[in-house]
């Protein structure tokens, strides 16, 4: 695809680990109404989790992850009849609680009583590999079409000032259509929080790839994990974070990056990558948070409550231009926003905000058979009282273990020529 890669040394490393970590995840639920490309959770008959096995687990995330949000994900959490019990538990034990959904379930009632006991937001997984009920009607050929269907739902959470955020599986197919979602957000500033851009990854079945659990060779298949694709299917794998990075940039000047998370087996590797745009609500943008802004942040944040900050409930608006002082690309966002409004000095008065737009780079394996993970993953969930990634959870309960991977030379090569075709186009 591409080369272009932000620079390390101007981005912040996440400060994370395994024992302070902001996020907490909880699988309520392996029931689910739609299917997504590249889910990670298959409906294994297990249903709706046991309310007092979900309280062990926030509290068990609590004391060993020290979290400052937990993610209620499933399947679709708003199905499990006990979600307001939930959500009230993980309240009063003083941590925010974002939901993941589809929205297809949602409805005023679900929202007034989330509001009643104290949810922060929701995240949409709202893309055009769904099988969503509505796809049914009409045949849609882009995520454009999709905008209006996100709109309604982030109108509906305005409604009760829940925060706000989307996101899609970016595949090579889509990925072209990326800044036509941020360009969507930018328009609805007021409404949108953030955008997530989850990189579409898979395992191959294909000859000289062989699986291990526990020490002994399993039998893998096509969709046995949700992960697990054909070899066509796999060499068509080749978006990488840096990519879509690039697609961004080449759209959108004033977006960077501003902190990161590598990977735990290949140096060169983005798994988490966080950046901002300024906007204000005539759609213009202005320029991105730096590394310093969120290096305070997070060190004021970790003095101030014992913990690391994610979804920020509260909105600065123009008072990061103070920033300016200390991080040069606030200073240059700040600059350019003084030469806009000396044009027109009612400009000042024109509300702004910040939208978030991150991007997850999911498990790769690699030509040598490990597998590149996030580095102290945010998104760890309780498996058997052990900390496991999400991402990787159906493993563990198909097979009882993370698997271990065996590749052969001759694939290793193959992968290695695919990925230096990719970034020849």
């Amino acid at each position: 695809m591409t080369n272009t890669y932000p620079e390390k040394k101007n981005l912040y490393r996440l400060p994370y680990s395994m024992n302070d970590n902001p996020i907490g995840w909880i699988e309520a639920t392996d029931i689910c109404n739609i299917k997504c490309k590249g889910c990670y959770r298959l409906v294994m008959g297990e249903g709706h989790k046991p309310v007092q096995q979900i309280k062990d687990e926030i509290l068990f995330l609590k004391k060993w992850r020290n979290c400052d949000n937990i993610s209620l994900a499933g399947g679709e959490p708003i199905l499990h009849p006990d979600i307001k019990e939930i959500v009230s538990f993980i309240v009063g034990l003083k941590m925010k609680v974002v939901i993941l959904t589809n929205g297809l379930a949602l409805n005023d009632k679900i929202l007034k009583e989330m509001k009643e006991v104290g949810l922060l937001g929701f995240s949409f997984h709202i893309d055009i590999t769904q099988t969503r009920p509505e796809f049914k009607k009409k045949k849609l050929h882009s995520e454009l079409e999709l905008n209006d269907m996100r709109l309604g739902y982030a109108k509906m959470l305005k409604k009760y000032n829940f925060y706000s955020h989307f996101g899609i599986t970016v595949t090579p197919e889509n990925l072209h259509e990326v800044p036509e979602l941020i360009r969507w957000a930018k328009d609805n500033i007021l409404l949108i929080n953030g955008i997530s851009l989850i990189i579409y990854r898979g395992l191959p079945v294909m000859p000289g790839v062989r699986y291990f659990a526990k020490g002994e060779e399993v039998e893998m298949e096509i969709g046995k994990l949700g992960y697990t694709v054909s070899q066509e299917e796999y060499e068509k794998i080749n978006v990488r974070a840096q990519d879509v990075y690039a697609v961004i940039k080449k759209h959108f000047p004033d977006y960077e990056a501003m902190g990161y998370l590598g990977g735990t087996a290949d140096h060169t590797s983005f798994k988490w990558l966080w950046g901002s745009l300024f906007v204000n609500t005539k759609g213009k943008t202005f320029g991105a948070l730096g590394r310093k802004t969120l290096e305070l942040a997070q060190a004021v944040y970790h003095f101030t409550h014992g913990t690391y900050l994610v979804y920020p409930n509260k909105r600065i608006g123009k008072t990061v231009f103070l920033m300016s002082i200390f991080d040069p690309l606030v200073r240059k966002a700040f600059w350019k926003f003084i030469k806009y409004c000396l044009i027109n000095p009612l400009r000042f008065f024109y509300p702004m905000k910040s939208l978030g737009i991150g991007m997850v780079q999911a498990p790769d394996l690699l030509e040598n058979g490990k597998i590149d993970m996030c580095d102290d993953c945010p998104d760890m969930c309780v498996f058997e009282g052990k900390l496991v990634n999400s991402c990787r959870l159906d493993e563990c309960r198909i097979f009882g273990d993370l698997l271990t991977i065996q590749v052969e030379d001759e694939i290793a090569k193959k992968k290695r020529e695919s990925l230096q075709e990719s970034e020849m186009i």
